[in-house]
This record gives C-alpha cells, sequence and structure tokens, in this order.
C-alpha cells in the first residue's frame, strides 16, 4: 500500500465520531494527492482502515465525502477575528500577528485547498469556496483598519485596497510554496514582518 494508516484522533470521543475523521482524513489526503477521480472509496477505506461499507454507513457517496471537507475550508472568519483581539501595542504588531494567524490558517487546509483546485472544472461551486478563503481574510483586516481609521488613528484611506494587498502577498507566498512547488527563498517569519512594515508605511503616509 502506498500510504499509512490514517491514525484515529485522540481525546475520548465516540468510536463512530473517530471512524467518520479517519474517514475524512484519509480522503483529504488522496484527493489532495490525486484528484477527486483518483481518490476511490476503496482506496480511502484501505488508508482508513475500514471497509467500503463503512464509509458508505457515514456517508452517502463520495461526492458527500467532497462535500463535508469542503465546509471546513470558509469556516475561518471567527479564527482570523480572534487574531485581531488582545492587548497589542502598537497597529503594526496586530497586522503581524494577523498575517501570522493567516497563513498558519492556509497552511492547515492546504490539502483541501488543493482539493479546490484540482476539482475547479468538475465541480464549479468548489472554486467560490476556494475564493471565499482569501475574501474573508481581507473583509476581516478590511473592517479592523477602518474602525482605526474610525477612531482618528489612522489616514482616511481605502482600507479594502490596502487589506487586499495584504492579505494577497501571504496567499500568493502559500500557492508558490504548496501548489507552485516553487523554491521560494523568504523566511515566514521576515516575510510578515515586512508586508506589516510595507503596509503601515502605505496606510499612515499623509
Amino acid at each position: 500500500m502506498d500510504h499509512p494508516h490514517i491514525e484515529p484522533p485522540q481525546g475520548g470521543r465516540g468510536e463512530e465520531q473517530e471512524t467518520r475523521e479517519r474517514i475524512l482524513a484519509a480522503a483529504s489526503q488522496l484527493m489532495a494527492q490525486k484528484g477527486y477521480k483518483g481518490a476511490t472509496t476503496k482506496k480511502i477505506s484501505q488508508l482508513a482502515g475500514v471497509n467500503e461499507v463503512t464509509i458508505f454507513r457515514h456517508f452517502k457517496n463520495k461526492e458527500a465525502i467532497l462535500e463535508e471537507l469542503l465546509k471546513d475550508i470558509v469556516d475561518i472568519r471567527q479564527q482570523l477575528e480572534s487574531a485581531l483581539q488582545g492587548e497589542f501595542s502598537e497597529l503594526r504588531e496586530i497586522l503581524r500577528h494577523y498575517a501570522q494567524a493567516y497563513y498558519r490558517l492556509l497552511v492547515e487546509r492546504k490539502e483541501i485547498l488543493m482539493i479546490c483546485m484540482i476539482e475547479a472544472d468538475n465541480h464549479p461551486e468548489v472554486i467560490k469556496l476556494f475564493s471565499s478563503v482569501p475574501m474573508t481574510a481581507v473583509e476581516v483586516l478590511s473592517a479592523k483598519l477602518q474602525e482605526f481609521q474610525d477612531q482618528g488613528q489612522l489616514p482616511k484611506k481605502d482600507a479594502c485596497a490596502a487589506a487586499l494587498m495584504f492579505v494577497s502577498t501571504f496567499f500568493y507566498a502559500f500557492m508558490a510554496k504548496y501548489r507552485v512547488k516553487l523554491t521560494v527563498d523568504f523566511q515566514e517569519e521576515r516575510l510578515f514582518a515586512d508586508a506589516s512594515d510595507i503596509l503601515m508605511n502605505g496606510i499612515t503616509e499623509k
């Protein structure tokens, strides 16, 4: 077999829930590597360490597995908003923390994001979910920048454009590393800091 079994998650949850998560983890890994068609239910069952009957007891069909996986992709707003909360000495520090949180969310979801790119032509609804990830990040950051503007702490400028440029930096860095697999010559922490400095210079300039 090409892949090791997916280990069951820890934490004392019920056996049925653990089995369901093993199936989803196996499907996510295989679909990211082989595409939707290549990830057959037989291969998913082998990787998850269950039989095919068990898969269909939890999911109506393979498409239902894909739909369940894609639900995770859009559930990031609360985490991004939380990244903007807390005690920060200045906006620059907030931006750096937000960049770290957003990039981490992309990396955590890289298999699902790869599935979206592979299946975009066959499942048009998938591309909408894919594009919602960076756009949600833009909306959350734009609202925070607007809040600072309303409080008189920043000059009145296009907060959405600023947020879009900032978020795009990390989205394209992620794509280059994990999708195109370029040998990207950047240190993540340095990128977070430099992008935050550049944005601050742009939005605070009179």
